[in-house]
């Protein structure tokens, strides 16, 4: 039998114009939707942005067990 388990995240935040604004290494990858939008909304406000695309990159590994 074969499990998948993320290993580590990486949170990047783009402006609009799809230019980067912040990208954020060792996040929890089991985060919830919840937990990251409310993040994102922290950066928009810090950063004085309007709408802005986040993206979660996750490493997993992959468990063989015979």
């Amino acid at each position: 039998m074969a499990s998948i388990n993320h290993a580590s995240a990486s949170l990047r935040v783009f402006s609009a114009e799809n230019r980067s604004i912040l990208s954020l290494t060792g996040v929890d990858p089991n985060m919830t939707a919840a937990d990251a939008a409310g993040f994102v909304t922290g950066i928009q406000t810090m950063y004085n942005r309007d709408s802005v695309i986040a993206r979660i990159h996750t490493v997993s590994d992959i468990d063989i067990n015979d």
